[in-house]
């Protein structure tokens, strides 16, 4: 026997809304495909938010990173300040160079002219003691003339003593003029 069909009666007897129903259904399936495909992208949409989230992630610190450049930017006002005074100082600090790099000249000079001064030293050092000497034989001749001069001076009072009376005399003599 073959098997038994079902019966349309049952077919024929559903609601008129539930064979509308079962219309919908291949365009349900056409959408629900579409649905599929499009929610695919979802998942690469998610893996792109979260590597925005890990970009993102450093923009609390990045404020306050910005506020310390922000800070240490401030603190370069005064640098300009102090580069001005560097560049009004530059011709000085050329000419300063020039006179620098002629130092070693300037010192191989002095230490010629110390030389120099130093050799004139050592003539003065040879001229003291000869002028040394020269002074200690002054000295005892000085001391020979005032022991002359003491004797001198005897001699002389002696004189004077011998001559007072022959004054006296010449002094009587006819004349002669008084004073």
């Amino acid at each position: 026997m073959p098997p038994k069909l079902p019966s349309l009666s049952s077919v024929t007897g559903m609601p008129a809304d539930a064979v509308a129903a079962l219309r919908m259904l291949p365009e349900i399936a056409e959408n629900t495909r579409a649905m599929k495909e499009h929610t695919a992208a979802l998942s690469r949409v998610a893996e792109a938010l979260d590597r925005v989230a890990g970009y993102t992630a450093a923009l609390p610190t990045m404020g306050e990173e910005i506020e310390q450049i922000g800070s240490t930017v401030k603190s370069l006002d005064g640098v300009d300040k102090r580069v001005e005074a560097i560049e009004e100082a530059m011709p000085v600090l050329i000419e300063v160079q020039r006179h620098l790099a002629a130092l070693p000249e300037t010192m191989g000079r002095l230490e010629e002219g110390i030389g120099g001064l130093n050799r004139g030293i050592g003539g003065l050092d040879t001229g003291i003691e000869g002028l040394d000497k020269g002074i200690a034989g002054l000295s005892k001749l000085m001391e020979r003339i005032l022991a002359g001069l003491d004797g001198m001076n005897a001699s002389v009072e002696t004189l004077q003593g011998a001559v007072s009376p022959l004054s006296r005399l010449a002094g009587r003599v006819p004349g002669q003029k008084k004073g």
